[in-house]
């Protein structure tokens, strides 16, 4: 059966009368009567009974058209349900940014988003081969050509210590050199840039347990473990816990988005602009 036709019954239904329905649609009148005809063949019945005033629905057209028209209504969402599928975008989340994706998200209007946990260096190999659209994750030393990035936000580096730590406690910055005999607690992945800042000043820091990630290092930190530089200022973290200004300067944390050149990302770009200037 042909979608279309069906599609015109309704609408005859809705104006009564083929010269009306014919106006709607923008076509010939005696085109969308013989289409009419060709579904009423088909069907087997009559869907009109017509009049020098009009059409009437039949007994038999009323029924029809009360089906056709939920079934009508079904595929079309089904439809926009396909292009939404189809117009979403695979982005990769790296750890601990999952409040920069909601912030995101808030600027965001336009396709759908389907949020991928994955490491920054995962996210550039698949940006590069296509598999992914964007990725939010911490910006890289360097890109392939086919990837790009936006700036989203700077945080200064800050030490995430025990409240009641003798260096949390007392007034002032605290320095790498009091930092470097403490135990430091490291994500398992991309920890050298934190450690960038000590090498800087000739320093050698006390590595600590690894964390698998974000959230855990802040419990490890928690438990008395040492302390952490991962953790962005910000970044809602335990009551017994507190950021510490570092006195020496270390390099910012930079979250970047990035995305695919060929992606239709145009609308998740201007949605992390916008939220780079709000933050």
């Amino acid at each position: 059966m042909d979608l279309r036709q069906v599609r015109y019954a309704i609408a005859i239904a809705r104006a009564g009368s083929l010269r009306r329905a014919a106006h709607v649609l923008r076509i010939a009148q005696p085109t969308l009567s013989e289409q009419l005809k060709a579904l009423e063949k088909e069907i087997g019945v009559e869907l009109f009974t017509r009049s020098s005033t009009g059409v009437r629905l039949t007994e038999a057209g009323e029924v029809f058209l009360a089906q056709a028209t939920v079934a009508v209504d079904a595929f079309e969402r089904a439809v926009s349900a396909a292009r939404g599928k189809a117009a979403s975008l695979r982005v990769g989340v790296a750890d601990g940014l999952g409040d920069v994706l909601a912030g995101l998200m808030s600027h965001l209007h336009g396709p759908l988003v389907r949020a991928a946990p994955m490491g920054t260096a995962e996210q550039i190999v698949s940006l590069s081969d296509g598999t992914l659209q964007a990725g939010l994750g911490y910006a890289p030393g360097s890109l392939p050509r086919g990837v790009a990035r936006t700036l989203v936000q700077r945080s200064p580096v800050r030490a995430l210590l025990p409240r009641d730590h003798v260096l949390a406690v007392r007034e002032g910055n605290v320095s790498l050199a009091d930092l470097a005999d403490l135990p430091l607690v490291m994500p398992e992945i991309d920890a050298g840039r934190f450690l960038e800042g000590f090498v800087r000043h000739g320093l050698h820091p006390r590595l600590g347990p690894a964390a698998a990630t974000h959230d855990m290092a802040t419990t490890l930190v928690e438990a008395g473990t040492g302390y952490t530089l991962c953790v962005r200022q910000g970044t809602p973290v335990p009551e017994g816990l507190t950021f510490v200004p570092i006195a020496e300067e270390v390099p910012p944390i930079e979250v970047v988005l990035l995305w695919n050149r060929r992606a239709e990302a145009h609308e998740l770009v201007t949605a992390a602009r916008q939220l780079s200037r709000t933050g």
